[in-house]
């Protein structure tokens, strides 16, 4: 008799997967649209995430169920993807996939040597712009080695990490919400342009469907568990974000704004903003231990991911030497991108919207009218169409804010 899973664990480990560093360039990136626009963009991309992630629920149960090309419960993303669509299709998704988490990596080394930097900064060391630098490959080969040493290892460190931070959070909050002004929340108008460019981090922001077949492992006798984790966990998340951006946008104003876009917009900036409102003289220990729980848990899960991915693509073992060879192969040209580019943290994070509106969006969409005439999918003949448009926009928007085609504030 098999035991059942409680709901809580898929909701905690969608929203803990969303959650996390990459919620620091929400405030920076909303700036422009303000709290209006923002809120209903964050309603778009909730929905059409969890929409996207339905679909793609649907195709991993009825694949498996029927156990299609050998699928079972604990085949990858990746291996639904060459069942249902061929090798071409998979090998433009390992590749999407590859991009999003060094995008992302290259993204949480920037932001660890910012925060690091503003620390060190705030209690009065000196800084070099050169020293700022070496700080990210420090920062890299610290966490690498935390991943070269074990899943085990990663995991245990994750989970007080993610308690911390869940801790910190609150701490950190109650810090700033003296200083929120809700009147300046509406005052802005014709603010709806700048919510265009913000749609590919709001993306982002909400990448869950590859989650999706691990929960399908988790809850294999319990399918329905795993499409309450992904509403629940998503609105937890979502939740989290709104509170998020009311708190920073309501006590940093958008004027507050320009001058943190103008120093890079990293978390380092944002952090130091926030501190300037004076609400709390202990703010500033508040937020750095809250931004540094939350830039090496982000760090750690999506390196342990990349690192095992890359082990199973390069067919290497476990032993030390080829260990330490995934490792390089994940985390050097992050590193080095960081080390070269130390300022586009806000810009990396859209950058990775783009993969994600392809591997998350556009391709549950296209698999599910791929087998909906073999197997009975319940699902809208409309609903895949939708999804696919929505990750067809997300990727026009991007390549319009790389000809800088849409407007930007500050």
């Amino acid at each position: 008799m098999s035991i059942e899973k409680p709901l809580w664990h898929g909701v905690l480990l969608v929203a803990g997967g969303a959650v996390g560093a990459g919620m620091f360039a929400l405030p920076t990136v909303s700036a422009g649209a303000w709290m209006l626009w923002s809120v209903a963009g964050f309603l778009l991309v909730w929905l059409m995430t969890y929409l996207a992630a339905s679909l793609l629920i649907k195709v991993n149960l009825a694949l498996v169920s029927q156990k299609q090309g050998g699928l079972g419960y604990d085949s990858s993303f990746g291996s639904l993807v060459l069942v249902v669509l061929g090798s071409r299709w998979a090998a433009v998704n390992n590749v999407s996939i590859v991009f999003i988490m060094m995008i992302l990596m290259y993204a949480y080394i920037s932001a660890g040597a910012s925060i690091i930097s503003y620390s060190l900064q705030s209690i009065g060391f000196d800084v070099s712009p050169d020293a700022r630098n070496w700080l990210s490959l420090g920062f890299a080969v610290l966490v690498a080695l935390i991943v070269w040493l074990g899943t085990s290892i990663v995991s245990r460190v994750t989970l007080l990490l993610m308690v911390a931070m869940a801790l910190t959070f609150g701490v950190a909050i109650s810090g700033i919400l003296p200083s929120v002004d809700l009147s300046i929340l509406t005052s802005p108008t014709n603010t709806f342009p700048y919510l265009l460019g913000a749609l590919p981090v709001y993306v982002t922001a909400f990448a869950c469907a590859g989650l999706v077949p691990s929960l399908v492992r988790h809850y294999a006798a319990q399918p329905k568990r795993v499409s309450q984790s992904i509403l629940w966990g998503t609105l937890l998340a979502l939740s989290v974000y709104l509170f998020w951006l009311l708190v920073t946008l309501g006590s940093i104003g958008r004027e507050g704004f320009i001058e943190v876009i103008a120093a890079g917009g990293n978390i380092g900036d944002l952090v130091k903003a926030l501190v300037n409102t004076g609400a709390s003289p202990t703010l500033q220990a508040r937020l750095n231990v809250f931004s540094h729980c939350a830039i090496i848990t982000s760090f750690l899960s999506v390196g342990l991911g990349l690192f095992h991915f890359t082990q199973d693509k390069l067919a290497l073992g476990n032993s030390a030497s080829q260990r330490l060879i995934a490792v390089a192969c994940c985390f050097v040209p992050p590193a080095l991108g960081s080390f070269f580019l130390p300022y586009g943290f806000v810009h990396a994070i859209g950058y990775a919207g783009f993969f994600v509106a392809f591997s998350f969006f556009i391709l549950p969409g296209v698999m599910a009218l791929a087998i909906k005439g073999n197997y009975r999918l319940t699902i809208s003949k409309l609903m895949p169409y939708v999804v696919i448009v929505f990750g067809l926009l997300v990727l026009g928007l991007k390549g319009t804010l790389v000809f800088s085609w849409l407007p930007s504030f500050g």
